[in-house]
């Protein structure tokens, strides 16, 4: 799809300045924020030049307290469930003092993670998503992941950089595994904003319980894989439920 090659590219250049050691490597975080924006001013170029429809509607942006309610509360779930594997495995648990202070952080990253993540949003799940409306739930779903996976390509040097190839490729792994998650909360809810906060509960809430709480020594496969099958199974459930609803609104009709 040449949005998500156009979306990709704008997201290397943005990224530049840190793969190509043009910052120091403490402050390579600061061009996340302006890579996360690429995913929409891609969508916005699209939208101006195609016009399939109105913007509001292309880019779901209605609000849906369920659908915000139900995503914050399936991260936290999915992360306590992750966690709980992990002290069964034998993860060190920090000191109180720093769990405390993490978790009186965690509303206000959540917030601000949020924001950040509007960027790729509401071009993955906005306008991307309602381009593949009318396509059967699994195939936009594996689109979609891939394409996320292919747009946070760029940013791999640098996960490397910090924690290997095992780092790596959970990255990637588990970015994949949120995609249809995601995508079948867009859908569920017609909003493009409860995938908006879901992606930051997962850069806050999910963060809280799998680094602040305990210590992993490292990429734990097993704990990885459990994330995995959970929201696979959380996306593949929402959607039947979507689709049970939508079957009941035309049988009614």
């Amino acid at each position: 799809m040449l949005f998500v090659l156009v979306a990709t590219a704008l997201c290397a250049v943005a990224a530049m300045p840190a793969l190509l050691g043009w910052l120091p490597s403490e402050m390579s975080g600061v061009v996340v924020p302006f890579a996360q924006l690429t995913p929409l001013l891609t969508a916005l170029a699209f939208w101006a030049v195609i016009r399939p429809g109105r913007l509001r509607s292309m880019f779901a942006l209605g609000w849906s307290w369920r659908g915000v309610l139900a995503g914050v509360a399936a991260v936290a779930l999915v992360s306590a469930l992750q966690l709980l594997l992990g002290l069964v495995m034998g993860w060190q648990v920090r000191g109180g003092d720093l769990v405390v202070q993490a978790a009186i952080a965690v509303l206000p990253v959540l917030a601000v993670q949020a924001v950040f993540a509007i960027g790729e949003e509401f071009g993955w799940r906005g306008w991307l998503a309602s381009r593949t409306a009318h396509w059967p739930f699994a195939v936009a779903a594996a689109v979609t992941a891939l394409a996320w996976v292919i747009w946070h390509l760029p940013a791999l040097p640098l996960v490397l950089a910090g924690g290997g190839w095992s780092a790596g490729a959970a990255y990637l792994a588990a970015i994949a595994s949120w995609a249809p998650f995601l995508l079948a909360l867009r859908r569920w809810t017609g909003s493009v904003w409860p995938a908006v906060v879901a992606h930051g509960a997962l850069n806050s809430i999910r963060v809280f319980f799998l680094q602040s709480v305990a210590d992993s020594g490292g990429v734990d496969w097993a704990v990885e894989a459990l994330g995995w099958v959970l929201w696979i199974g959380a996306a593949v459930l929402l959607n039947a439920r979507n689709s049970a609803t939508n079957g009941r609104v035309r049988h009614s009709a």
